[in-house]
């Protein structure tokens, strides 16, 4: 199944493959300024730049999300009103849940002398995760790792279909609408769409541990992180 479901995003995303190779090419620049200038917005130029570099990611994404809930058969055309008013909200509705994520994760993991972010960054930056197995008490590692884990899974589960709806209606309280949320993963199946998750959480594992360990040649990493 995760195997036809990558061909599908495949054939999706090549339909038009000359179109495909530009978008790459323009989210990947817009991808290596972003992280040119940190990952962390502040009130400076460079934190505006990542701010706007953030929400055209967004942005495009959740075209292409409205895309596939319309049955679309290829990638989206450069739509910068859509990208633009998209990106906004979708950016806000990150902030929301990973807030509360942060919040959580600090509650958690401050007590066991991690910081609360650390395991996002673990995902993708590997080398941080072997030094904390060293410089930490073994049984508070494996506390962080399983409510970290714990975290991070359900922040992404329902997340997602929050975003998924914001697509949908273009209305930004709809990504926050938990009882409608929960309606709708009733719609798609509880069993299916935790499958499907988990699948999304393993690419990220391992797109992050290419990105860390397999790709020697440092400007590839923008193509695989967009």
């Amino acid at each position: 199944m995760p195997v036809f479901k990558l061909k599908k995003v495949w054939e999706y995303c090549t339909y038009n493959k000359a179109f495909f190779v530009f978008v790459l090419i323009l989210f990947a620049i817009i991808n290596f300024i972003e992280n040119a200038y940190g990952y962390y917005v502040d009130f400076t130029t460079s934190g505006l730049i990542v701010l706007i570099c953030t929400i055209l990611l967004n942005g495009y994404g959740m075209t292409i999300t409205r895309d596939r809930a319309n049955q679309g058969y290829r990638l989206p055309k450069l739509l910068p009103r859509d990208i633009l008013i998209l990106g906004i909200k979708s950016t806000i509705v990150f902030i929301v849940y990973l807030t509360i994520q942060g919040n959580v994760l600090d509650f958690v993991c401050s007590p066991l002398g991690f910081p609360p972010f650390d395991l996002e960054d673990m995902l993708f930056n590997f080398d941080e995760t072997i030094r904390m197995l060293y410089v930490h008490n073994a049984i508070n590692t494996l506390k962080f790792l399983i409510f970290g884990s714990i975290s991070f899974y359900v922040t992404l589960f329902f997340m997602e279909i929050g975003l998924a709806r914001l697509a949908d209606t273009g209305r930004l309280l709809t990504a926050f609408n938990i009882v409608a949320i929960f309606k709708d993963i009733n719609i798609v199946g509880w069993r299916y769409y935790a499958r499907d998750c988990t699948t999304i959480m393993v690419a990220i594992v391992i797109l992050g541990l290419l990105d860390s360990f397999f790709i020697p040649i440092s400007f590839i990493e923008y193509f695989v992180d967009v």
